[in-house]
């Protein structure tokens, strides 16, 4: 029984059903007494503030034989929306959702070739999206950004592709819209995304394969981030010695060999030409030497990768993010059969679900945590 400070307590107790309703759609005071082990009363009593601010709604009631049908409760989606956006190397994606990651709207967009222009082409895309939204109680609820590098306190530590660190993200966005603005590491976003919002497990790894290779760690459901935000650097991880240099000042990193960046500048050395996706995809599906031996070249890198995150995590499952899932039916099951040692039998290796999407998700799963849970425990 929890004894103490009055207001820890009424906070604990109302994250605790908020949660609730959240993880079973539609459910009764009384399921959710049951389930908590808290009294009707208490439940009814945070129920109603929760009604009064809009947060949850009545809806239709519960399918009993007998006696009177309870109320269901279920959140309210609708009552805010939020900003989420994916900065890239190249590209800029930017969606609206409400607080459940639907009704979601998608524009994406080129960086500008200055710099000193991104925070006010993103002030422009923002005030254009948010002007498409539906009225809601809370407005916009908060924005949150992908960054492709390393993220501590809110601040861009590292960006290796990119030359946007100086920007004050998100204090000049908190100064415009008045709203939370969250920066985050793209793969802790992406591994949010599918854990929030597709795969049921308390340990997750998310490999998200774009311009570096970061990898997103769920832990006893908590994001694992590190003292400096430098946790999941696995692109960084050296697998050749004195290999390639890398912008984090190392040499034979990971991501030098086995990163989409990497993958794309070899094959088109090889080829005398340039390559993106869809030049590979049509080199691949005609069997062409260098593509073939590029993908077998990722699978190896792949790997031996993987192998090494099995004996440090242990994970439950392992997310793979690349577009060269797109091209390679079986890539994940081709790579886990590269795996030789007794940890194999441990490997659930699957494709993401959420592909692009899933920083995204995971930018409205952060919001919508910093929202409900102002006082999280």
């Amino acid at each position: 029984m929890l004894t103490g400070n009055q207001e820890l307590i009424r906070d604990i107790n109302t994250q605790s059903v908020i949660r609730t309703i959240l993880a079973n759609g539609a459910i009764s005071r009384a399921s959710i007494a049951s389930r908590l082990g808290l009294t009707k009363a208490t439940v009814s009593a945070i129920v109603q503030i929760l009604l009064e601010r809009g947060l949850i709604l009545e809806t239709g009631s519960d399918d009993t034989r007998k006696g009177r049908k309870p109320i269901l409760l279920q959140m309210n989606k609708n009552c805010g929306h939020v900003v989420a956006i994916d900065i890239a190397a190249e590209t800029i994606t930017l969606m609206t959702a409400n607080l459940m990651g639907e009704n979601c709207r998608l524009t994406q967009f080129a960086h500008p070739q200055d710099e000193s222009a991104l925070l006010p082409l993103l002030m422009e895309k923002i005030d254009a999206a948010v002007s498409l939204l539906a009225p809601s109680r809370y407005g916009l609820l908060g924005i949150a950004i992908g960054i492709h590098g390393v993220v501590h306190h809110n601040k861009i530590m590292f960006l290796p592709y990119s030359s946007f660190a100086h920007l004050d993200l998100a204090g000049e966005l908190e100064k415009k819209y008045a709203v939370p603005v969250i920066l985050e590491n793209e793969a802790n976003l992406s591994v949010l995304g599918e854990w929030a919002f597709c795969h049921n497990t308390n340990e997750m790894l998310y490999i998200s394969i774009h311009s570096g290779i970061g990898v997103g760690i769920i832990m006893k459901n908590q994001l694992v981030k590190g003292k400096n935000g430098y946790a999941g650097e696995w692109g960084h991880t050296i697998i050749e010695v004195d290999g390639r240099p890398c912008p984090c000042g190392n040499r034979g990193c990971l991501e030098q060999y086995a990163s989409e960046r990497a993958f794309f500048t070899e094959l088109s050395r090889q080829k005398g030409m340039p390559v993106d996706a869809e030049t590979f995809g049509r080199l691949y599906r005609e069997k062409d030497p260098h593509a073939v031996e590029a993908m077998n070249r990722f699978i190896k890198y792949m790997a031996i990768g993987i192998n090494n995150l099995l004996n440090t995590f242990n994970p439950d499952i392992i997310v793979l993010n690349s577009v060269l899932t797109m091209y390679h039916a079986t890539l994940c099951e081709d790579i886990a059969a590269q795996l030789h040692n007794n940890m194999k039998r441990y490997c659930h290796l699957v494709p993401s679900t959420l592909q692009e999407t899933s920083l995204l998700f995971g930018g409205v799963y952060m919001i919508r945590d910093r929202f409900l849970y102002p006082n999280q425990i």
